[in-house]
C-alpha cells in the first residue's frame, strides 16, 4: 500500500487506540464498585442462572462442562482488564517501530473493514425480513449482566476458539505429520505455549483450512444466543480474529474482540453505565461512523489489491534470452536492490514485500520466502 493510505490506517489506529484506552480506564474504574455484583449476580436478569465453564463445539449451544462459583468470574473480569491492558501495551511497543507491518495497522483496518461488512449484511438481512435479534437487554437494570458478559467474551472466547480450534491443531499437525515438520509456513520455534500464545504462522492450506473451519464453528455458536441471521456475521469476524491470532498473536485477536464488545455498553448511555452519558453516546456514535465510512476505503483498497494479484498472476512474463528461473533479469535492478529478493519462478526483481521474509512477484503472482 501506498503512503497515503498507510497514513490513512494510522489516523484509524489512533482513534481506535484512544477508544479502546478509554474503554479499559472505565472498565477499570467500576469493576472494584461491581467485584460484588458480578458474584452474585444480583439484580440482573441472570439472578437465578449460573454461568458455565464452557467450550463452543461448532452446534447453536456450546457445552457446559462445570459451574464454578460467581466468585470465579467476579475474579476473572478483573483477570480480563489487566490482560487487556497489558495488552495495549505489546501492541503499541510491537507496532510502533514498523507501523505498516504490525499488529495495530491490522487491527484498524479489520475493525474498519468488519463495521462495514456487517452494517452491509445487517442491512441485507433487515430488508429481506430477517434481522438479527439481539440477546443483550437495554436498561440499568440488565447493566451487571452486561457488563460481565461482554467484558468477560474479549478473552474467554478467544482461548476456546482461536487456541483449540486453531493453535493445537497446528501445534499437533506441526509437531508429529509428516508434512507439517516440512512445511514451509511452520514457524521457526515451536514451544509448547505457542499452542496459546499463537503468532507467526504463515498461511498455507493447512492454515487456511483450520481458519475456515474455526471461523464456521464460531458462527454458529452464535445461532444459540442470537439467532441464525447472525451467524455468517460472527463467521466473518471470526476469520478476522483466526489471522490477527495467526499472523500476530494471542494479543492482537483479544484487542479486537474486545473493542467491538465492550465499548458498545459502556460508552452507550442506554445501558446503565454509570460514567456514560449523552457526550459519550455521541461521541461512540461518531466514531462509528468515522470507521464505517473508512471500512469503504478499506474495502474499495482490498479489492484493487485483489484484482492487481489476480492480474499478475494471469499475465505470462517471458523470461530475457540468457536467463534462467534462478537468473534474475537486468531491467529491474533498483527493485531488486530495495526488496533484497528476486522471483525464482520468472526471474523478476519486481516484487512486494509481504511479511516477515515472505514476499509476492508483482509480475508472476508468486508468493515465496526470500532464502528459497
Amino acid at each position: 500500500m501506498n503512503k497515503g493510505y498507510t497514513a490513512f490506517i494510522g489516523v484509524l489506529a489512533v482513534l481506535w487506540v484512544v477508544t479502546l484506552v478509554i474503554d479499559v480506564i472505565m472498565t477499570l474504574a467500576l469493576y472494584p464498585s461491581r467485584f460484588g455484583a458480578i458474584a452474585s449476580i444480583t439484580g440482573s436478569v441472570t439472578s437465578n442462572s449460573r454461568v458455565p465453564i464452557y467450550i463452543i463445539i461448532g452446534l447453536p449451544e456450546a457445552i457446559g462442562l462445570f459451574y464454578p462459583p460467581y466468585l470465579f468470574w467476579a475474579l476473572w473480569i478483573g483477570v480480563v482488564a489487566a490482560a487487556v491492558s497489558v495488552f495495549i501495551i505489546i501492541s503499541l511497543y510491537k507496532s510502533l517501530p514498523r507501523f505498516e507491518n504490525s499488529s495495530l495497522y491490522r487491527i484498524s483496518e479489520f475493525f474498519a473493514l468488519n463495521l462495514f461488512l456487517s452494517y452491509a449484511y445487517i442491512s441485507f438481512v433487515s430488508m429481506i425480513g430477517y434481522p438479527i435479534k439481539s440477546p443483550i437487554p437495554p436498561g440499568a437494570t440488565n447493566f451487571i449482566f452486561n457488563f460481565f458478559e461482554l467484558t468477560n467474551a474479549g478473552l474467554y472466547e478467544e482461548l476456546i476458539t482461536r487456541v483449540i480450534y486453531i493453535g493445537i491443531p497446528l501445534f499437533i499437525y506441526y509437531a508429529w505429520s509428516k508434512h507439517g515438520m516440512r512445511s514451509p509456513s511452520k514457524p521457526k520455534s515451536l514451544p509448547w505455549w505457542r499452542v496459546i500464545w499463537g503468532g507467526g504462522y504463515k498461511f498455507g492450506k493447512p492454515e487456511i483450512t483450520v481458519l475456515i473451519i474455526s471461523s464456521l464453528i464460531f458462527g454458529i455458536a452464535h445461532a444459540g444466543s442470537w439467532d441464525a441471521s447472525k451467524i455468517p456475521q460472527a463467521a466473518l469476524g471470526g476469520v478476522f480474529l483466526g489471522v490477527l491470532y495467526m499472523r500476530f498473536g494471542l494479543y492482537a485477536d483479544v484487542l479486537f474482540h474486545f473493542s467491538i464488545d465492550s465499548p458498545s455498553i459502556l460508552f452507550t448511555k442506554g445501558y446503565g453505565n454509570p460514567f456514560a452519558s449523552v457526550g459519550t453516546t455521541d461521541l461512540y456514535s461518531l466514531f462509528l461512523l468515522i470507521f464505517l465510512v473508512a471500512g469503504v476505503a478499506v474495502s474499495m483498497a482490498y479489492i484493487l489489491e485483489v484484482s492487481k494479484l489476480l492480474q499478475n498472476r494471469n499475465k505470462k512474463v517471458a523470461v530475457p534470452a540468457g536467463s534462467s528461473s534462478d537468473t534474475p533479469s537486468q531491467d529491474s535492478s533498483q527493485t531488486r536492490t530495495k526488496a533484497g529478493a528476486y522471483c525464482k519462478n520468472c526471474g523478476s526483481r519486481n516484487v512486494t514485500f509481504f511479511y516477515d521474509d515472505v514476499y509476492r512477484c508483482d509480475d508472476c503472482g508468486n508468493v515465496f520466502k526470500k532464502d528459497q
